[in-house]
């Protein structure tokens, strides 16, 4: 049997440009892959904090509507802003809103609805959190 090495010239040459291409496209999609997931875990501690801030927001409205020697203080007593500077909640904002309201009658109870919104930033990222609550 005859071969013909001058027809065969080249075909090593295709098959690895196609396999440098097939490993490149894999390379670019494992590379994004790696980019999306590391954002997700970024959001995902952002919101985590976030959410620590609104509570921490609320917290601190309660002790302010409720102080511990004495009565209900009213929305009056609640401050509006705040800002952390501890490590864990730093570049967090809260803003912090007091309605009061009566129920119906026969009871008439005087009803106090906290809402705390935490916005967190860090990086390029930016995350929001709501937490409301109900008190008397």
């Amino acid at each position: 049997m005859y071969l013909n090495y001058q027809k065969q010239r080249g075909s090593a040459l295709v098959i690895a440009v196609f396999v440098i291409v097939v490993m490149l496209a894999l390379a670019v999609g494992l590379s994004r892959l790696l980019i999306s997931s590391s954002e997700t875990v970024v959001y995902e501690v952002q919101g985590t904090r976030a959410l620590f801030a609104a509570q921490s927001g609320l917290d601190i409205a309660l002790t302010q509507l409720f102080p511990l020697n004495g009565s209900a203080a009213g929305c009056g007593a609640v401050t509006a802003s705040r800002s952390f500077n501890a490590d864990s909640l730093q570049s967090c904002n809260v803003s912090i809103s007091c309605t009061p309201f009566t129920t119906a009658a026969p009871d008439s109870i005087t009803l106090f609805q906290l809402s705390s919104t935490a916005e967190c930033t860090a990086g390029g990222f930016q995350t929001r959190r709501t937490v409301q609550i109900e008190v008397r």
